[in-house]
């Protein structure tokens, strides 16, 4: 049986796209690091600043975040406490997966539903940003987009761990 939580040693279509989520999370968080530095930069050393720089790092960070969350969901990569876990017999520890997948994928989908409400209603309010009056509902909707990935590879692995209690 393949060891479904190692995805990086897998060249499969799932690994692939992993690949993918973590490059767009990762791009957004050097676009964040490079306006922060660059706004601080032009700030003290020119007296100048970016317009809208502190609600795009803010827009970047959500963004980025949304996107981590996803590739986390897939591959258990977030922060656990083990402490019971590994007391447990290999059958329980696989009841224990599917609890904790159950509960991510109903607390993902719970939050891309409202995402892609509140993208909605800034699309329907017309909300800017202040200094360059930009609108700001793509921005909500790449973050839904990211939970959105987040709660589809969290069904992906409900599957995967219902899968693992029929094979094993």
């Amino acid at each position: 049986m393949p060891d479904f939580d190692d995805y990086t040693t897998q060249a499969g279509p799932m690994a692939r796209l992993i690949h993918v989520i973590e490059m767009v999370a990762g791009v957004f968080l050097v676009l964040i690091a490079l306006l922060t530095v660059t706004e601080a930069g032009l700030r003290y050393a020119l007296g100048m600043r970016i317009p809208d720089a502190y609600v795009g790092a803010t827009a970047l960070q959500g963004i980025a975040i949304a996107w981590g969350i996803a590739c986390t969901t897939w591959s258990r990569r977030h922060i656990t406490v083990d402490a019971i876990f590994e007391l447990m017999p290999p059958s329980a520890q696989r009841w224990i997966n599917v609890f904790a997948s159950v509960v991510t994928f109903v607390a993902m989908l719970t939050l891309m539903v409202m995402l892609w409400r509140k993208t909605m209603g800034s699309l329907d309010s017309g909300e800017l940003s202040n200094d360059l009056l930009l609108p700001l509902w793509p921005v909500v909707a790449a973050t839904a987009a990211g939970i959105s990935a987040a709660a589809l590879l969290g069904l992906a692995r409900l599957g995967r761990d219902l899968l693992q209690l029929r094979t094993r």
